[in-house]
């Protein structure tokens, strides 16, 4: 068996069908639909050792470690864990921001952070920078971690449905790292025109450089 990241009242069985309903999805809904279930399931200490062993070679890349601002995300429902990471960014002395979420107009805004003490609950409970924190202009970042339901072995990404880095990556020239759980990384995540390809993809035991 290939994974072993399941709760403890997570049923083997109901475990083994899901890998393979995200093995076998046909559309994009199906296959986000798979995944999100599955990493639902697990635990959050694999969760956290899982997303250690990503961002040890995140800060292995030379592009990362030569530049200055990073966008991040706050990982929300067992996605990557980024706590540690944007504290080991600031311990470094890099510029970092996090993405304030408006709801009605589908977008992101990048807001800088000196601490996590700075966040506040936001858009869909996610902890955000606070209304005062300073505005970056998306063209100016270097670099933007990107969270996702699943990515493909050509770069490609999916979301969860709503659009919202997609928009900002039409903005910025930064360095595009998506990270995710090697359950993620599938052959095809049915791209569409208007998806954003990665730079690099990151999951705990791949590392994909486009």
């Amino acid at each position: 068996m290939k994974y072993f990241y399941f709760r403890k009242d997570v049923n083997i069985i109901s475990s083994l069908d899901l890998i393979n309903s995200i093995k076998t999805a046909k559309t994009k809904n199906s296959l986000r639909k798979a995944v999100l279930s599955f990493r639902n399931s697990l635990d959050k200490s694999s969760v956290l050792s899982m997303s250690n062993d990503i961002f040890k070679q995140f800060l292995s890349i030379e592009k990362i470690q030569t530049s200055s601002r990073f966008m991040l995300y706050v990982d929300f429902r067992n996605e990557v864990a980024t706590r540690e990471i944007t504290s080991d960014l600031l311990d470094l002395g890099k510029e970092v921001y996090l993405p304030v979420t408006l709801k009605e107009e589908k977008k992101l805004i990048p807001k800088r952070i000196f601490s996590l003490d700075d966040l506040v609950p936001g858009a869909y409970g996610i902890l955000e920078p606070n209304v005062d924190a300073p505005i970056i202009d998306p063209s100016l970042l270097d670099v933007v971690v990107v969270p996702g339901s699943a990515f493909d072995k050509n770069g490609y990404r999916t979301g969860y449905g709503g659009g919202y880095y997609d928009r900002f990556l039409e903005n910025t020239d930064a360095i595009r790292v998506g990270v995710c759980f090697d359950f993620q990384l599938v052959d095809d995540v049915f791209p569409e025109e208007h998806d954003k390809k990665m730079d690099f993809i990151i999951t705990e035991k791949n590392f994909l450089n486009f």
